[in-house]
């Protein structure tokens, strides 16, 4: 019996806005894309802010979106968790947290942070930081060092200067604290085994070992003269007499201030795991105390302050309870997306759900090839159709989001018609096969390259994102959701929803 299979198709990272200067998603050739916005039912869905668990106003992510698609519920997100403790006071009395201040009080020694430095609220948040610095004065803590990882990829390429100079405020103020190391994120928190950046990153942190400057300002400063943006500003160490300023040094704490966790494993791991061995550590502290915001994945051997809240019956699940097979498909860069994030946090696949990984291309930045692997992910998903198995495909086309991240307008505009190109193979497929596709994004990027004064614009979006079903003779709401789309991938199959899915289907009755 030939499979009518229904897909959930997401276009990381691209935007609805009318401007089309600047916008990458509204220059790009995508007959594709346009002939089903033509031809089916399609509106614009909320994808930040309170509709994803987010602060109002604040940009989405593709963690938040590909959490909030496949728990077909409005999660709330640790941004948000975290904020409240702050308000609430819950913060100072958080175990994980005072665990760190503690071990390091008893021992004499010192408490190191790191992570993002950055407002985006995607990886982290500066308040978080100042409310750690204040917490750990209060507690007692002597010894306080900062390894602050540059952003200029979810925010402005040059805000770095001025977190910095936030951050020494308020050590200034509390009189605790001095950055140790600033290193670009593109090293510290590359999350695809690109291990040559990674070792850079640690080995500054841990051994002191990087171009030395005087102060974290000078390392900005030096790096903007050579035209080198937060996020690529090479790993570098605070020195005070010709000694590292910091190094982590037996019976210290540690804190891992990133509260989302992809790009927080790899350093984490090399951190924390005894086993781990993806390149040489040199000699390792003993006795830390290792802390993370957020759990990160099962290796990482770190205290959790705030552990995930679980979920039952999220989609992956619902879908095998019913016997559905399923395909969940991306390149590296999304991988995690379609499957930890989509399945509520769950790193193995549930009963029927088959898993396609395609290698992202091993290049310095993505605007170098913007197309990624576009081709042959459509290539497997054609595939993987033509074999009439899979009653469910979830497919993540990462190219706008991360080619967007790049703030280089034309390479964005060629990834978005790698896309189309790519879309259509799929979907045209997938029509044939008497099947469905709910084809929408998680956030925006792409629509928005250029900042109002003309500079890269390299962030997330606010904006709203397309929906397009492809069944004909619907009509779609127009106050939808990301937590919709999973109670339509139900409707349009026929599996009734579970009740702890409390999104609505994007489909209007009657």
């Amino acid at each position: 019996m030939n499979k009518k299979p229904v897909a959930i198709i997401i276009l990381d990272g691209f935007g609805c806005r009318d401007e089309v200067i600047g916008n990458a998603v509204a220059q790009a050739k995508k007959p594709n894309f346009d002939r089903y916005w033509n031809s089916y039912a399609h509106a614009t869905m909320a994808a930040s802010g309170l509709a994803v668990g987010l602060p109002e106003g604040q940009m989405g992510n593709s963690e938040v979106g590909h959490t909030n698609i496949g728990a077909g519920r409005v999660v709330y997100q640790s941004l948000t968790r975290i904020d409240k403790a702050i308000q609430d006071g819950e913060f100072l009395t958080n175990d994980a947290l005072k665990g760190a201040y503690q071990h390091a009080i008893d021992n004499g020694s010192a408490l190191h942070l790191f992570g993002l430095v950055s407002d985006g609220g995607v990886h982290s948040q500066l308040g978080h930081i100042l409310a750690l610095i204040e917490s750990a004065h209060q507690k007692g803590v002597k010894k306080l060092y900062l390894h602050a990882f540059m952003d200029g990829r979810d925010v402005d390429p040059h805000a770095g200067a001025s977190y910095i100079e936030t951050i020494e405020n308020k050590m200034a103020e509390v009189g605790l604290g001095e950055i140790a190391t600033v290193s670009g994120r593109y090293y510290a928190m590359d999350r695809d085994k690109r291990w040559e950046r990674v070792n850079l990153a640690y080995d500054a942190v841990m051994h002191g070992e990087g171009p030395a400057f005087p102060s974290a300002q000078a390392v900005i400063e030096q790096s903007y003269a050579n035209n080198v943006t937060d996020e690529f500003i090479m790993p570098s160490v605070i020195v005070k007499d010709g000694l590292p300023v910091g190094t982590v040094k037996d019976n210290d704490s540690a804190i891992f201030f990133n509260f989302r966790p992809d790009r927080a494993i790899q350093l984490s791991n090399a951190f924390s795991n005894v086993e781990w061995t993806e390149f040489d550590r040199g000699m390792r502290p003993q006795n830390i105390k290792f802390v993370t915001m957020t759990l990160y994945q099962d290796t990482v051997l770190a205290d959790v302050a705030f552990p995930p809240i679980g979920m039952e019956n999220v989609l992956a699940e619902v879908l095998s309870n019913h016997g559905k097979a399923q395909l969940h498909a991306a390149e590296t860069e999304k991988y995690p997306h379609v499957t930890f994030f989509m399945n509520g946090g769950q790193h193995e696949p549930f009963e029927g759900e088959d898993r396609i990984l395609i290698p992202s291309p091993k290049v310095a930045t993505y605007d170098l090839k913007p197309e990624m692997s576009a081709y042959e992910l459509g290539d497997a998903l054609s595939s993987a159709i033509d074999e009439d198995k899979y009653d469910a495909i979830i497919l993540n086309f990462a190219n706008p989001d991360m080619v967007g991240h790049s703030g280089m307008l034309e390479p964005t505009i060629k990834a978005i018609e790698a896309v189309d190109e790519n879309l259509g193979k799929v979907v045209d497929n997938i029509i044939a096969h008497g099947g469905y596709a709910i084809i929408f994004a998680d956030h925006g990027n792409a629509d928005t390259m250029m900042t109002p004064e003309g500079t890269p614009h390299t962030a997330h979006t606010t904006v709203p994102v397309p929906l397009i079903v492809t069944k004909p003779g619907i009509t779609l709401r127009t106050d939808g959701k990301l937590a919709d789309v999973a109670p339509t991938m139900l409707d349009l199959m026929g599996v009734p929803q579970p009740e702890e899915m409390t999104g609505e289907s994007l489909i209007v009755k009657g």
